[in-house]
């Protein structure tokens, strides 16, 4: 894998010399602390560099906001409460984790080598005493430490890794009884002096073909080599590959990526230069040499700016006209700057959030972020957010960090949501037409309120509330929901039923009172009645019987 490396050292050492110089040790190795700036004269490629890799971090692993919560690959488990709380409680566990490790330092780093070099590397480290915050180490490699490998499916899961340590370190680390006599001497006569190791990882399957056996059952075999006492120091292996290993762009057949620093570096180097002979000139322009007459000058003539030149006649000294055009120098170094900073997106990604950008603007901005990164953003989440979560989950669930797992959970693959900045402002379109479906029922409803019966307001909310990135806990669960619409039922049941027994009783008392009152009446025009009635008999009596007579 060295021999594949060499054309790559050379551009990766000439990039970092105008990009990122303090990590220029690529081909040779530079003392600690020396100075490493003496090429540059122009600061826009670091600048630049160092914008667009914040912007990353800021956009996609967010330290100040949770970027990603965890589901099941089943949907229907999804819907369960118990199992929404979980999977809540985790992300947020992990969430915390990242902040409270080294993490968001060390993919700081990262970010910078994906956009200095086109490759990064980022090694997670899993204790062996069980959890804890220490037990997490997360560490970014330096591009010139490790040699890659694909598999079939153009992922790496192949790595070597040279690094050094010194003898207390590696005493530390490895333990007396694991190191060989140079180190083990070393650690008592001269415990600074560094010792080289090289880490092998890659998939047992390979390692067992190549080597007949393999001392794990895991998914990676891993193996530490001591090289001055030629001795393996530690075997073993893991459950997930511990180095991550994301690429910006990656052409075909390659296995090292490319990044924005390869298409700028042409303009990067000539406005350096540009630069350069502009401050010489400047400084002639401001502090000019003298010209002279040749038989009046007594000694050799000072050309350096502020040089002094001894001459006989003063009337024969006058200063060098340069003739440099600072107008022409200047529109030619902006427009270097510029295709500089596009190179990198710094003008198209910097977002300017203030009272002068309304959330409409921002929102634009994040699009043409989508836009402008999709590839890469593409590739990092396979090569990079996917593995990461994947791996720190695994550690995790190893060392019990979780709550207690629902049972219906046994056996079920997670799957990642992001939910970071970008990825929100990807779903936005999907909030929005959620909105203007509504505005649209509204208006037609008040001329058909029928229409409003097509809309499941519940899944609307619920879809309203996922895009806005809501917590699982603010929302009632489906069953729980139910039950309370059915207690909401029968109360209002109740109340219908009260109101209707009180008016019924109402109803009763009036019609009783009414034919208290009617009974009174109706008995007196009763009584005259039966008095007229015998009145007119007795008459028609005697009528008769005065007509016999």
């Amino acid at each position: 894998m060295s021999s594949t490396r060499g054309t790559w050292e050379d551009h990766w050492q000439e990039i970092l010399d105008y990009v990122m110089p303090r990590k220029a040790d690529v081909t040779f190795t530079r003392t600690k602390g020396d100075q490493r700036t003496e090429l540059l004269f122009d600061s826009t490629a670091m600048t630049s560099t160092t914008l667009l890799a914040a912007t990353m971090q800021g956009t996609l692993t967010s330290p100040s906001l949770q970027w990603f919560h965890i589901k099941i690959r089943e949907t229907e488990i999804n819907l369960d409460r118990d199992v929404q709380l979980w999977l809540e409680n985790s992300a947020k566990r992990m969430y915390d984790l990242f902040n409270q490790t080294n993490f968001n330092s060390e993919v700081h780093e990262l970010y910078l080598d994906l956009v200095a070099m086109g490759t990064g590397c980022l090694f997670i480290e899993e204790g062996n005493k069980g959890f804890a915050i220490d037990q997490i180490h997360f560490k970014a490699m330096h591009i010139s430490e490790y040699y890659i490998q694909e598999n079939i499916s153009g992922y790496v899961d192949t790595l070597y890794r040279k690094y050094k340590l010194s003898a207390r370190q590696a005493v530390q680390e490895f333990g007396k009884d694991n190191l060989g006599e140079k180190v083990l001497q070393a650690a008592i006569d001269k415990p600074d002096k560094q010792f080289n190791f090289i880490h092998a990882v890659e998939p047992t399957e390979d390692y067992e073909r190549a080597m007949g056996k393999s001392n794990t059952k895991l998914p990676f075999h891993s193996c530490h080599v001591c090289e001055e006492d030629k001795m393996v120091v530690r075997v073993g292996g893991y459950n997930e590959f511990p180095y991550l290993v994301p690429r910006w762009s990656k052409a075909t057949g390659e296995i090292y990526g490319r990044s924005p620093s390869y298409n700028a570096l042409p303009d990067i180097k000539t406005l350096n230069k540009a630069v350069e002979i502009g401050l010489k000139a400047w400084a002639k322009s401001i502090d000019p040499p003298l010209l002279v007459q040749d038989d009046g000058v007594i000694g050799k003539v000072r050309m350096t700016p502020g040089g002094i030149t001894v001459i006989r006649n003063d009337a024969a000294v006058k200063p060098l006209q340069i003739g440099a055009n600072w107008q022409i120098t200047d529109l030619k170094e902006n427009q270097l700057r510029t295709a500089i900073r596009q190179a990198y997106y710094s003008d198209q990604l910097q977002l300017q959030d203030g009272p002068q950008m309304t959330a409409t603007e921002v929102q634009v901005r994040y699009e043409l972020m989508q836009r402008l990164l999709g590839p890469t953003l593409g590739r990092f989440q396979s090569e990079f957010l996917n593995p990461l979560i994947e791996r720190v989950f695994g550690i995790m669930s190893r060392a019990e960090a979780f709550l207690p797992t629902p049972d219906i959970l046994e056996g079920e693959l997670i799957d990642i949501d992001y939910v970071g900045p970008l990825a929100r402002s990807q779903r936005m379109e999907e909030a929005v037409a959620v909105e203007r479906l509504y505005q649209l029922a509204m208006q037609i409803g008040q001329l058909d309120p029928a229409t409003m019966d097509i809309i499941n307001h519940d899944e609307a909310i619920r879809a309203r509330a996922e895009l806005l990135g809501v917590p699982k806990s603010v929302l009632r669960g489906r069953e729980e929901v139910d039950e309370l619409r059915e207690q909401r039922a029968m109360q209002q049941q109740m109340q219908q039923e009260m109101m209707m027994q009180q008016q019924q009783a109402e109803i009763a008392a009036k019609q009783g009172s009414a034919l208290k009152d009617m009974s009174g009446a109706e008995t007196q025009g009763v009584l005259e009645q039966v008095g007229q009635a015998v009145e007119e008999e007795s008459a028609a009596i005697d009528s008769e019987v005065a007509n016999e007579q």
